[in-house]
């Protein structure tokens, strides 16, 4: 009998070496993979911002069910104790400016399209523009990016030429629009990710793509819980 508890014994002994042996070996292994491995880009998460505020992106929650929101990235122009504004920065239209802006028949792209900037005001139209020099009558939203609110500043941007003239221009009809306290009501709901606006994702980025892009590489971290609690304080 006490060779075989002696056996038994042995045995589990050996299993359990053997079971360290290969955690052992598959430690090693995903160490040498993080190692070898291509190097983690230092942009891989976008910026986190904790508080809603001029010149962020909103980033639609997959759980956002509203669908006029549902799926956005949205450029906030203003945010204050009246409320908050903003622009949807991804959804494009088949509707030619020309043909809402007539009178920048002979100024503007012929080609440019309108965007949907949101659901209020549909029959008004806003503008981002990326202007290397300071633009007068327009609110600098961040780095280069301006909100202009006026066609006609608009057109005496354009009719200067270059190198004063804008760099780009996105024309948008409507927009988004909060009451006080409701962004930040929905922020702690969980609906909105919030981070620093670029403009690539405005101006250069497939809109069509931008805002799964941005949500997968939000999803997974703790950008959501850092939101709740910064929007609630």
């Amino acid at each position: 009998m006490a060779d075989r508890n002696s056996t038994t014994a042995d045995i589990g002994r050996a299993q359990s070496l053997f079971r360290a042996r290969a955690a052992g070996r598959l430690l090693l292994a995903c160490l040498a993979a993080l190692l070898t491995g291509p190097p983690v880009s230092a942009d891989f998460l976008p910026s986190i911002v904790r508080q809603p505020q001029r010149g962020i992106f909103l980033v639609a929650n997959k759980s956002l069910a509203d669908p006029n929101f549902a799926q956005t990235v949205v450029l906030l122009t203003y945010h204050g104790v009246k409320g908050s504004i903003g622009l949807i920065v991804n959804k494009s239209t088949t509707v030619d400016v020309i043909s809402t802006l007539p009178e920048l028949k002979d100024l503007a792209d012929p080609e440019a399209k309108m965007r949907f900037g949101g659901p209020l005001e549909l029959f008004s139209v806003r503008l981002l523009v990326s202007s290397p020099d300071e633009i007068q009558n327009a609110q600098r939203l961040f780095n280069d990016v301006y909100f202009v609110n006026s066609t006609a500043t608009l057109r005496s941007l354009l009719e200067k030429g270059e190198p004063n003239a804008p760099s780009t221009v996105n024309y948008y009809a409507g927009y988004a629009g909060w009451s006080s306290g409701q962004l930040p009501t929905e922020i702690a709901r969980g609906d909105w990710y919030l981070i620093e606006a670029d403009a690539a994702t405005i101006f250069e980025r497939d809109s069509a793509t931008v805002w799964r892009e941005l949500v997968e590489k939000l999803e997974g971290t703790w950008v959501l819980i850092e939101n709740t609690l910064s929007a609630g304080g």
